[in-house]
């Protein structure tokens, strides 16, 4: 059908960060969805197949269902795909109800179910089904929760602090009061109760997320209709930023650099929900700094090709954010996360001098070629090279570094961190273009290790170590085989600290160890003895502040709350310490007084104390 590209294309819009609020909401994308006449972006949710077995006539159980996580996890696209399981009429859903019922049958019998398919919204006063406002509702839902066969099962679906706050204000001794303690046990511990089947989509890898839904979006057979609606000057045309952009998300080297960043974020436990992986995904495609909203429609590419501005419309800076205003960016929360690795603003000189003088420097051609001018539409190319011309042949127009050519380098910076082919990461030193230098070895070293069931090599390990021991003690210590644990005469959180309580050996020995396993994030372990550890969960910015120190760098200078951090894990090693190997009490005091030779290896003198 002509025209449905660019429908399509206007509907991925409504994904984006728009002044209206119809990204916010499943049922108004739907609705869009419906007005453009195309199918929405739609993959299975993670937990989607476990959800619907709960709530089949094969389940061995009747039991409720609880949906919670963060706003924008998917709860209401799984309350309307429960709906639709359990053969609810779709106009009913598609009306502004908070509250659906119907009957099914569940576990071997019918049942009627009830779905609150936004907690939060519920209204006051009903009616609801046989019951005439909220509080007579969730005290039904509260005994359902608690019965082993109900015949009503409710799902509820709500975020985590508002779930919680519900129940705490609906008054009630008895049943009410035991649900709320049945939903804070399943929180705390993450699993389903014997009669709720509980799932907190805040679990799901953001990783996963972003992989279902690039997946979703790219295949999505709008693009097809939109390579037939083509214009030569104009819409997905060869010079379309649009265009551009779908080709570049759709390369496997850039998904792979996303995807990678996510992993990150994941590791450093920072949550994006599904809303917000979608919002990125249509700002990288149609951000513009012109547009309105700062988002491209079809009808904009022909005058911005005309103009010479499409290059503004640039994948590289739009997952960014670079297109939106700083108000706006910073108020995005998965373009600020994305954001902190400071890609763009970190370089290395030879990055540098690749950006600089590449093109005309025999050694550095081939990569300036490959990495920066590949992929560039002939107006960007044109005007990358006027603006070094005009900075390289008169510098001292450059005042106070604010010439236009040297505020492009954090753009073409972006670009080269997306190209930077993997063969060439170590090479051009990929990871310094991020605040985290250290991150690519964190996965590679760490993490994917660990995935897959294998041990962490011991140098990294001793890496680790000898970045803590030089918090632990506040001096330069060398030594990585063994941990110090160390204290001051005022306590354990003095600059130095040379009074040595124990050293725990990273091999294994007589019970000691030290190592790093898999516990959700790579973990550092501490063995004292066979029943006494002490855990340090080493999430991606405690694991660059290690290494950093490690490296010789000052333990405030990269993250003043990861040094507390560490000197809060190093006070709870010395309460472990002291209730594993409790000390005789012979009436003397004894230190052992730390020293460091010139190459910084530890050693300890004792300094006894006789009372007179």
């Amino acid at each position: 059908m002509a025209g449905l590209g660019k429908k399509w294309v206007r509907f991925v819009r409504q994904y984006g960060p728009i002044a209206r609020n119809d990204n916010m909401y499943d049922e108004r994308i739907q609705k869009s969805a419906r007005r453009y006449g195309v199918d929405a972006i739609n993959f299975p949710h993670p937990y989607e197949a476990r959800l619907l077995a709960a709530i089949s006539p094969d389940a061995p159980k009747a039991r409720s269902v609880v949906l919670t996580g963060t706003a924008g996890d998917g709860k209401s696209r799984l309350c309307g795909r429960v709906w639709k399981a359990l053969g609810g009429d779709e106009r009913t859903w598609g009306l502004d109800e908070i509250y659906h019922e119907t009957r099914a049958q569940i576990a071997g019998r019918e049942r009627v179910v009830g779905i609150i398919r936004d907690l939060t919204a519920l209204p006051e006063q009903g009616p609801y089904g046989a019951f005439a406002d909220k509080t007579s509702l969730l005290l039904a839902v509260s005994s359902a929760f608690l019965d082993a066969d109900p015949d009503t099962i409710y799902v509820v679906a709500a975020n985590d602090g508002q779930l919680m706050d519900t129940w705490r204000r609906l008054d009630n001794g008895g049943s009410a009061a035991e649900t709320r303690a049945l939903l804070e046990q399943c929180l705390i511990d993450g699993r389903e109760a014997e009669n709720v089947a509980f799932f907190n989509l805040s679990t799901v890898p953001c990783t996963e997320i972003l992989e279902l839904a690039l997946s979703a979006l790219l295949s999505h057979p709008g693009w097809n209709e939109a390579y037939q609606d083509s214009e030569p000057d104009g819409f997905f045309g060869p010079d379309c930023p649009i265009r551009r952009n779908y080709e570049i998300l759709s390369s496997a080297p850039f998904q792979s650099r996303l995807i990678a960043l996510f992993k990150l974020m994941e590791l450093n436990e920072l949550h994006t929900p599904i809303r917000r992986v979608l919002l990125l995904l249509s700002n990288m495609l149609l951000g513009h700094p012109a547009a309105t909203d700062r988002l491209m429609q079809p009808a904009d590419i022909r005058g911005y090709i005309h103009d010479r501005t499409a290059f503004k419309g640039d994948i590289y800076q739009n997952v960014f954010g670079a297109n939106l205003t700083p108000a706006r960016r910073d108020g995005l929360e998965i373009i600020e996360f994305l954001n902190r690795f400071g890609i763009g603003e970190e370089t290395t000189n030879r990055v540098d001098n690749i950006l600089v003088f590449g093109p005309n420097d025999e050694n550095l051609r081939v990569y300036y070629q490959e990495l920066i001018e590949n992929g560039l539409s002939r107006d960007s190319l044109e005007r990358l090279r006027s603006l070094r011309n005009q900075y390289l042949e008169h510098p001292e127009t450059a005042q106070d570094n604010d010439h236009e050519f040297l505020a492009s380098l954090a753009a073409q910076r972006r670009k080269m961190f997306f190209t930077i082919p993997d063969e060439q990461a170590a090479e051009l030193r990929l990871w310094d273009l991020t605040v985290f230098r250290h991150a690519g070895e964190f996965l590679s070293a760490v993490v994917e290790p660990l995935q897959r069931g294998e041990r962490v090599v011991r140098a990294n390990v001793a890496q680790i170590v000898k970045g803590l021991n030089r918090v632990f003690t506040g001096m330069l210590v060398s030594t990585d085989r063994e941990l110090l644990i160390a204290s001051g005469l005022s306590g354990s959180t003095t600059a130095v600290s040379q009074i040595l309580q124990e050293r725990v050996s990273v091999a294994p020995r007589k019970g000691e160890r030290i190592e790093i396993i898999w516990d959700g994030l790579p973990t550092l372990v501490v063995h004292l003895d066979d029943h006494t550890r002490s855990r340090l969960p080493l999430n991606l910015v405690r694991y660059e502040f290690l290494t950093r120190v490690a490296e010789g760098a000052l333990p405030g200078s990269f993250s003043r709350e990861c040094h507390e951090d560490i000197l809060a894990f190093k006070s709870s090693l010395l309460a472990a310490l002291a209730r594993s190997r409790p000390q005789e009490d012979t009436g003397d005091l004894v230190f052992r007084l730390l020293t460091l030779n010139a190459e910084g290896e530890p050693a300890d003198e004792a300094i006894e104390v006789r009372y007179a």
